[in-house]
């Protein structure tokens, strides 16, 4: 008898363990954070890296992976996981040198994610390098008169094409993307984006350096969690730089809802009177050089725009500009550093005669496209 309780027993608890053990959780949210390192922002670059590691949250309905391309070693794509209580970034994919400003890179590493979560319900992309809007690579930041196509991503001397960037993402995949890149806030760039994504974050001038790397560990779930969680990440950046003082208080965030864009569009073609003279030096711009490439598109558009219809095109930008937040100043007493007078969220670039290389590529754009200006 004393045998047979021993075994029942042993079964008793043997079904109990099993019991214990709960069905693997459905991944629903995936992150990917594509850190363009190679470059100068190497070292930054680790520090966003640690920074996210930290502040995961270990749900396992969510995934964040890390791709990283740094300027010492070769480039991996990371999962965080976790391990003994802690979180670990491991290596899931490793790669010969590349090439991470290639459009063709992204795409892969995209769809290395995607097949890995396929089953996942929401996905959400963090891009980090230098940037500089729709503007062509090849230096037309420094220098508009030369001729070439518009860049993000920055890898050595190679940069991405903003339109190639966007080809390589598929259609509706995101719901929100976030620019951790300087000059990303265009209305030429987020018309570019406006199929892939129901959301984008992105600064109208420079992001001050370390960028969000302090917030990571406090904010960065919070990409995990739909357009309250966005928002929500988008304040804590804001507050981080108006929290700080002379040239470090510099900020000039926005979410732009892309579903909006097309009637925005639509609105300013139909309305804009391209022929009315403006001022471009009484207008807002947030370029920090003696020339001007990215007005507010605000300030610009509703000078072009005849009184009457001042209202609605007021409401069409509360549509695709549903939150924003500016510092008074950007980089205050700092060479070119400037007073922030209008930030509607989004900028524009105005044609014009000492530019024809940076015009000729202006036209190219999807948004440039039935214009007649």
């Amino acid at each position: 008898m004393k045998k047979i309780c021993l075994i029942l027993g042993a079964l008793a608890l043997l079904a109990s363990c099993e019991g214990d053990h709960s069905e693997p959780v459905a991944v629903r949210q995936v992150l990917l954070v594509y850190l363009g390192g190679n470059s100068n922002l190497s070292w930054e670059s680790y520090g966003k890296l640690d920074a996210i590691r930290q502040g995961w949250n270990g749900a396992q309905d969510t995934k964040i992976l890390i791709y990283h391309d740094p300027a010492n070693a070769t480039p991996s794509l990371q999962e965080l996981v976790r391990k003994k209580g802690e979180n670990v970034a491991e290596v899931v994919a490793s790669y010969e040198e590349e090439n991470s400003a290639s459009a063709e890179v992204f795409g892969r590493v995209i769809q290395t994610v995607k097949n890995r979560y396929e089953a996942a319900t929401s996905y959400g992309l963090l891009v980090f390098s230098h940037g500089t809007g729709w503007l062509p690579p090849t230096g037309m930041y420094a220098n508009p008169r030369a001729a070439a196509t518009r860049s993000i991503v920055v890898d050595g001397g190679a940069e991405m094409d903003i339109i190639d960037m966007a080809a390589a993402i598929p259609d509706g995949l995101f719901d929100h993307i976030v620019f951790e890149a300087c000059l990303m806030a265009n209305i030429e760039v987020v018309y570019e984006f406006r199929n892939k994504a129901k959301y984008i974050l992105a600064a109208a001038a420079e992001i001050v350096s370390p960028g969000f790397t302090p917030i990571y560990p406090a904010s960065v779930n919070k990409l995990l969690g739909g357009y309250a969680g966005l928002q929500s990440f988008a304040q804590d950046a804001f507050d981080y730089f108006s929290r700080q003082s002379g040239w470090e208080q510099s900020a000039t965030f926005s979410i732009i809802h892309t579903a909006a864009l097309g009637e925005l569009k639509s609105f300013v073609a139909a309305n804009a009177d391209f022929s009315k003279p403006i001022d471009s030096d009484a207008l807002q711009d947030f370029t920090r050089k003696s020339y001007h490439l990215f007005f507010d598109f605000g300030d610009y558009y509703s000078r072009l725009t005849e009184a009457g219809r001042q209202p609605e095109f007021a409401r069409l930008m509360g549509e695709v500009v549903p939150w924003k937040a500016s510092t008074p100043w950007f980089l205050q007493g700092s060479d070119g550093g400037f007073k922030i007078n209008a930030h509607s969220g989004l900028t524009t670039y105005i044609v014009q005669p000492n530019f024809p290389q940076l015009n000729a590529a202006y036209e190219k754009l999807q948004w440039t496209q039935s214009f007649n200006n």
